[in-house]
């Protein structure tokens, strides 16, 4: 009788050994890699993801250090510009961070001060975090002189 697959051979249990198919199921000729690819995936896989989450995260960082800091130059853009009054810039901030921060910069405060001359705006916030316990605040700070020249006073 013959194998109906290959067209050789009588198909009895001693062709089958010659042939190797019982002789690799008997040796472990045909086990593959014994686990070692699926323990390769599972050490590689939450590597891979951490690297790629970190990645996010300090992208979420200079993100919002960068809105602090345009926040902050805003501010002081307003206070400065002739004539100079501090008081321009905190609504300056805090509207250039209503405009841009979304959710991107959380829990701001700004604060401005001033010795006459040199005006200091800093604005504080909370960048989002991607892992539990999350990245701290951040504080960014900006300054320039007051245009003092029209209102009579040389400094």
């Amino acid at each position: 009788m013959r194998h109906p697959s290959t067209g050789t051979g009588s198909g009895d249990a001693f062709d089958a050994l010659v042939n190797g198919r019982l002789f690799r199921m008997w040796t472990g000729g045909e086990r593959g890699d014994g686990g070692g690819s699926a323990l390769t995936w599972l050490l590689l896989v939450p590597l891979v993801l951490a690297v790629l989450f970190f990645g996010i995260q300090a992208g979420e960082n200079g993100y919002a250090r960068s809105i602090a800091q345009a926040a902050a130059e805003a501010g002081v853009r307003a206070a400065i510009s002739a004539p100079g009054d501090p008081s321009r810039a905190e609504p300056a901030a805090q509207s250039f961070l209503i405009a841009n921060a979304g959710s991107h910069l959380r829990q701001t405060s700004v604060s401005v001060t001033t010795d006459g001359v040199l005006v200091t705006v800093t604005v504080s916030g909370t960048p989002p975090s991607v892992f539990p316990g999350g990245t701290g605040p951040l504080t960014r700070t900006a300054s320039g002189p007051l245009e003092l020249l029209g209102q009579g006073v040389v400094p």
